[in-house]
């Protein structure tokens, strides 16, 4: 049984669970050329249980020293602490791939510990275990009786995935966040397409915030809202989506999108899942993907690199690798530390009575400790690695404390398309929060509500 707020979450230590482990670990090690379609190291990655398995349990002694440097040379030594799609972006199969340059070098430090806010570590104390997993007539599982904070701190029991799941859903956010991107757009001949937004979130429901009541009284049943807003190219400026997640998750979406030239609003389908976000290579999904519709499989909490950047100098655009670079986006060495960090890996499988969806198995790493996701990986339905979507996060000072929480820590994220040799790099600005946020973005009530898409060119 783990405790959720101990420093990397690390449960399973006793010596039958190392040596079940280490069994484990040989085991999958052995099936290593499962990972590589043909066996070979430039072969592409096809999906198996076991290449995620033989990833480095976080019970395991193994390590990577402070200050070591992986390079293109010598990764093949490490990695079994690398995320399955870094592993492929390595190996060379793909377009998109890591170079011999120095700013591709991967300097690991020291794992930092980062805190939760202190009112969600409250309310996780306070109403964490009132929640509950129900079964849906589907296959999936809902919830009900979540009220504030981590809803289930215990994640023991047969549906541990579906509780991780959850945890990631209802993970802290401020209750609004904003900021500014700059997108590259790139495609297979290293075209670019360059496109500026504002992107905002809103989190209206099970809040962790001094001062506010847990639910927002506008919420009306929404737990959280997206708005993206085009602001380069001139031809685009203005265009808005606007996306409402249900506090019910087995509801709908609602989608909308702001067109200027007819000056109003459109409802979008909401069975649109795969559909691409304002052009990109992110999809609806992405952003507001829906627990009950999956099948949860824990396959192990794991030691893995994570990339943390420095934040005095993690919002330049100069600091990431740019087109027509090998791996456009990639954080610079010089702004960038790994942390060998423990994280839960869960595979989210489609429910296949909901119908056709667009990838087999999608990846979720998970941080123990902060619960964001800085990535997860999607196959496609012939179980090929296709898309990974990777937030880049650096610690921010907030309320106190340094540390890291989803969204305002976010300082670039990447959609990835391995396939099709696509990316959508996203430099962003310093997150704005809560009372930094501007009038136009500040009034939750109205921007969150369809009827507020209608006065952005008033």
């Amino acid at each position: 049984m783990r405790n959720w707020n101990v420093r990397f979450g690390s449960a399973r230590k006793d010596k039958l669970a190392c040596k079940a482990h280490g069994a484990l670990l040989g085991i999958a090690l052995a099936l290593g050329g499962l990972l590589w379609a043909g066996g070979t190291a430039a072969a592409q990655v096809n999906f198996n249980t076991a290449i995620y398995k033989a990833l480095a349990d976080s019970s395991s002694a193994a390590t990577i020293p402070p200050g070591t440097k992986i390079t293109l040379a010598n990764w093949r030594q490490y990695r079994q602490f690398m995320p399955i799609w870094m592993q492929a972006a390595y190996s060379g199969a793909y377009g998109w791939k890591v170079g011999p340059q120095p700013d591709y070098t991967v300097e690991v430090a020291a794992p930092v510990s980062y805190p939760m806010p202190k009112k969600f570590v409250e309310n996780t104390e306070k109403y964490g275990g009132q929640a509950k997993l129900i079964p849906t007539p589907t296959g999936g599982m809902t919830w009900s009786g979540y009220v504030a904070g981590l809803p289930f701190p215990n994640l023991s029991g047969p549906d541990e995935g579906a509780k991780l799941m959850y945890n990631l859903w209802a993970d802290y956010r401020p209750r609004i966040s904003l900021f500014y991107a700059y997108n590259w757009l790139v495609d297979r001949f290293g075209n670019v397409t360059n496109l500026e937004s504002a992107d905002a979130f809103y989190r209206l429901m099970h809040l962790s915030e001094p001062g506010f009541p847990v639910d927002l009284p506008f919420a009306k049943g929404i737990f959280y809202s997206t708005r993206f807003m085009v602001l380069i190219p001139e031809q685009s400026k203005y265009t808005t989506e606007l996306t409402l997640q249900p506090n019910d998750p087995t509801r709908l979406q609602e989608v909308y999108v702001f067109l200027p030239s007819l000056r109003r609003s459109l409802r979008l389908s909401s069975a649109a899942r795969c559909a691409p976000i304002l052009g990109t290579d992110f999809v609806e999904d992405d952003n507001s993907w829906m627990p009950p519709n999956f099948k949860f499989t824990y396959l192990g909490e794991k030691k893995l690199l994570m990339p943390v950047t420095d934040y005095a100098k993690a919002f330049n655009r100069d600091s990431y690798v740019q087109p027509p670079g090998s791996f456009p986006g990639w954080p610079k060495s010089s702004i960038t530390k790994w942390e060998l960090r423990d994280q839960y890996v869960v595979d989210a499988t489609w429910l296949t009575s909901l119908g056709s969806y667009c990838y087999s198995d999608r990846i979720f790493y998970i941080d123990a400790q902060t619960w964001v996701s800085e990535y997860f990986e999607s196959y496609d339905k012939s179980g090929k690695l296709w898309k990974l979507v990777w937030d880049i996060l650096t610690p921010i000072p907030y309320e106190g404390q340094t540390t890291l929480i989803a969204i305002a820590s976010i300082s670039a994220v990447m959609a990835i398309d391995f396939q099709n040799t696509h990316i959508t790099a996203t430099i962003e600005s310093p997150t704005l929060t809560n009372d930094q946020v501007p009038g136009d973005y500040a009034d939750a009530a109205v921007v969150t509500s369809p009827g507020g898409l209608d006065r952005i060119l008033r």
